[in-house]
């Protein structure tokens, strides 16, 4: 394997996680990271559908604490996306830039309609359904 290739990396990690294999996923997926070697960096770059995966992964394998922990990692991206949108309204307004603004607000209205979204609600009902 390639470890400088990232397409190939992300596939292998993605099918790690598929069939289970959690720790493997995570040492491979550090390796594309800023700084390697750190889960934290996943987290900081928003890469949503490794935790997407993992948590799938962890609510298959019964560790419902750490799969409701990457759920409301995921979540909180959101979050974060949703308040960074409010300091792109002075910035329209003050550069006068309408088409962007009206980009924007397009963009809001989609956001919470993106597949990865409805996968943490869904997961996270299901987890505390069990719960």
């Amino acid at each position: 394997m390639d470890l400088a290739d990232r397409y190939i990396n992300s596939e292998s990690v993605k099918r790690m996680l598929q069939s289970d294999q959690v720790v493997l996923a995570g040492k491979t997926a550090v390796l594309f990271t800023k700084d390697g070697g750190q889960h934290n960096n996943l987290h900081d770059m928003q890469c949503m559908w490794y935790e997407l995966a993992s948590d799938e992964s962890y609510f298959r394998h019964g560790d419902f604490g750490r799969a409701l922990e990457k759920f409301i990692a995921v979540e909180k991206h959101y979050a974060d996306i949703t308040e960074d949108q409010f300091d792109f309204h002075s910035y329209c307004l003050r550069k006068m830039t309408p088409r962007a603004y009206v980009g924007k607000l397009k963009f809001k209205d989609w956001l919470h309609s993106h597949a990865y979204f409805h996968k943490v609600a869904a997961g996270a009902i299901r987890l505390l359904q069990l719960i």
